[in-house]
């Protein structure tokens, strides 16, 4: 029996030292009493609400309630069922909330970004197609022209030749007249009277 006290004893005492200075949160939808003392027999101190801060002090296995001191340095017990390790939810939900508010404005923003670098890279890619299109559209132009002048040059190079021809035509025809009035003037100069010679006896 004496054991049985003493594993008793000690299992209780453990648990009394991994629940002091541990910190506990008051649970959901619940607005507990602080009493003077473990039990609902004392006296009530105070009121802690839902989410509230608590650190432990010391538990009381036969009551089961949990002596704890506020974030205000206030101490008192507390029923050990009305708390919790974790954060309650109602109180997590006024920061989940701002999480969520800032997500979506990160998300709005990227978005609105998104938006417009598209714009801006349609704009860029139709500043291109502009620009490839006036390119296209001043090379056919050169091309044109160019075969204007290809043009124009061998109709230049055309009466070139014909002009030289021509030049080289009437060289020729100018000196068979002057070689056909020569040969005639050679032919009728031997047929034209002579003069003849006054003899002068004096």
């Amino acid at each position: 029996m004496k054991l049985f006290n003493y594993i008793l004893s000690t299992l209780t005492l453990i648990f009394c030292v991994n629940a002091f200075a541990a910190t506990r949160y008051v649970s959901e939808d619940i607005y507990t009493y602080l009493h003077s003392g473990p039990s609902l027999d004392y006296r009530i101190i105070g009121t802690v609400k839902v989410g509230s801060k608590l650190t432990t002090l010391k538990y009381d296995s036969n009551t089961k309630f949990m002596q704890v001191r506020t974030d205000k340095g206030k101490t008192g017990w507390v029923k050990n069922s009305e708390l919790q390790e974790e954060l309650p939810s109602a109180a997590l939900l006024p920061q989940v909330q701002k999480e969520l508010l800032e997500a979506q404005t990160r998300l709005k923003n990227i978005d609105s970004e998104n938006a417009r670098t598209q714009q801006e890279n349609i704009q860029s890619i139709t500043d291109k197609e502009n620009l490839i299109a006036k390119l296209q559209s001043e090379k056919k132009f050169l091309e044109e022209n160019m075969e204007k002048l290809k043009a124009k040059n061998l109709e230049l190079d055309l009466l070139q030749d014909t002009k030289d021809e021509r030049v080289k035509m009437e060289w020729m025809m100018y000196g068979g007249s002057v070689l056909v009035f020569g040969l005639l003037i050679g032919l009728i100069i031997p047929f034209l009277p002579r003069r003849k010679k006054r003899r002068d006896n004096w």
